[in-house]
């Protein structure tokens, strides 16, 4: 490494010079030994640029305590040595330059601990209600802002969240995210439901050849013979794609149509069947 400083000195102080020189004639450091500099290496005999670490004593710096107590202000030699000698605390109490400035912290520290006291176990209930209402609960569970929302069932999850002693913001942010995930859940409910009912009527159109339409106007007609909710509670359980319970009512369809039962109130009524449009999502 060495050798390469010499080069590079070599190299960049100006002809017939080894410490180069201002233009005005003046004795300055050369580039060379700039370079040397940046290096971090320096001439032999240089002396070191870094200074002694403090704490060390036989490095020519301050020992620990007297660091600390540098940071100190001058109230602070009222404190015992294990508080202003310990790095860790004199560090915390070196932001209060007066005395007066860490009572003031103390006594603002003292009073936002006194507003709010966590009920114990025996609490009375009113020493614990009056905790809750403090940190934001209503007072009672009609008190949410959404209590009287009948779409989101907000009367019931009002009472959950006061039970659970929710405030207001965490409540309404609760039933909010439980309706999102029930939208999401939904739509991928019914999206199931349409899969199986695609499988469901490419498998019976194999079956069934040239007589599916007439066998989905049977499935329709025993729908309806067997009463105005059958076809609402299949399709609510998801139950209307599957292929066993549509070739059951188009059995029951067929027993009706051989006893000339009528279908429903929508007796001589047109059926239409999937063919035509129509779908296993049974209506009313």
């Amino acid at each position: 490494m060495q050798n390469l400083i010499n080069r590079v000195k070599l190299f960049l102080a100006p002809d017939g010079a080894g410490g180069g020189s201002a233009d005005n004639g003046s004795q300055q450091a050369g580039n060379a030994e700039l370079l040397s500099n940046a290096f971090g290496a320096g001439a032999e005999g240089a002396k070191p640029e870094t200074k002694p670490e403090e704490g060390k004593k036989d490095a020519g710096g301050s020992n620990g305590n007297e660091t600390v107590k540098n940071k100190l202000a001058a109230w602070a030699d009222q404190l015992p040595p294990e508080l202003k000698d310990n790095p860790e605390t004199a560090g915390r109490l070196a932001k209060f330059g007066k005395i007066g400035d860490m009572a003031k912290a103390y006594l603002d520290l003292e009073g936002k601990a006194a507003g709010v006291v966590i009920p114990g176990k025996d609490a009375k209930p009113e020493a614990v209600a009056e905790f809750w209402e403090k940190a934001g609960r209503p007072k009672a569970a009609n008190g949410y802002s959404f209590a009287n929302d009948a779409e989101s069932n907000g009367a019931a999850f009002a009472q959950a969240a006061f039970a659970a002693n929710l405030t207001e913001a965490q409540a309404a942010a609760m039933l909010k995210n439980l309706n999102d995930i029930g939208a999401v859940n939904q739509k991928a409910f019914q999206e199931k439901i349409q899969i199986k009912q695609r499988e469901t009527a490419i498998a019976l159109e194999k079956e069934y050849g040239s007589k599916y339409k007439e066998n989905m106007e049977y499935l329709t007609r025993g729908l309806n013979a067997a009463g105005p909710n059958v076809a609402k509670l299949l399709t609510g359980a998801g139950l209307s794609g599957e292929i066993e319970i549509v070739k059951a009512f188009i059995t029951y369809g067929k027993m009706t149509a051989e006893s000339g039962a009528t279908r429903g109130g929508e007796a001589g009524a047109a059926i239409k069947s999937i063919m035509d449009g129509g779908s296993f999502d049974y209506k009313d």
